[in-house]
């Protein structure tokens, strides 16, 4: 293997780049590194790797001091069965000559700056309940209209339990802890524009509104 890229350092790496390459591009690079380096490349490794090469995209949305293992499974079945690299998470993983070939032209790609064509930032395929909350209020109809004009913004209340995911049944109690959670998510994710938008719907629900009644808010 050249040596030569796996010198290459974490601040080589552009966020606006790597950002746009497939988990599986940068997984595979990460392989390559470790090994040129001599070690050899357990799954722990790899994890700290590729946090430490493009922490962006490999840590938590809510806790990105962190790597999440979990954005590892499905990239390196895929890599096993376009024949890239072998091994297991149990024991360790190694490129074939493909693999090496593959990821030498990915790091190059990367230390020259170089972006896909489509330009599309390339999100892991790992989403968690609280990922699909915050996709489901920013492509809601609610949301932007909220978005669109904040001051003589209005929502119905069949709107306002189908944003929560209530139905007519769905009693007070539980939309309540609805909101509440969805809020929590919101802060956590530093949305603070879905933020804003669900204290809205809470002062116009809970506060003198039609739930206003027996609320503790």
């Amino acid at each position: 293997m050249k040596k030569n890229l796996s010198k290459l350092s974490p601040t080589a790496f552009k966020l606006e780049i790597y950002s746009k390459l497939p988990l599986n591009d940068l997984i595979l690079s990460s392989i390559y590194l470790i090994v040129s380096k001599g070690e050899t490349c357990t799954f722990e490794r790899l994890v700290a790797e590729c946090f430490n090469n493009f922490p962006k995209v490999f840590s938590f949305k809510r806790y990105p001091e962190w790597p999440d293992a979990l954005k590892f499974d499905r990239p390196l079945r895929t890599l096993r069965e376009k024949g890239f690299i072998v091994g297991s998470a149990r024991d360790k993983f190694s490129l074939n000559k493909y693999g090496e070939i593959k990821a030498r032209d990915i790091l190059k790609k990367l230390k020259k700056g170089m972006a896909p064509k489509s330009g599309r930032f390339l999100q892991s395929p790992i989403r968690s309940a609280d990922d699909r909350i915050i996709e489901f209020i920013k492509n809601s109809a609610s949301f932007a209209g909220y978005l669109k004009n904040p001051r003589n913004f209005s929502i119905s209340d069949q709107e306002f339990r189908n944003l929560l995911r209530c139905t007519e049944e769905t009693p007070d109690r539980v939309i309540k802890q609805n909101l509440e959670y969805y809020l929590k998510v919101a802060k956590e994710y530093n949305e603070t524009k879905i933020a804003r938008f669900l204290l809205f719907c809470k002062r116009k629900y809970f506060k003198g509104g039609i739930y206003a009644k027996g609320s503790s808010y």
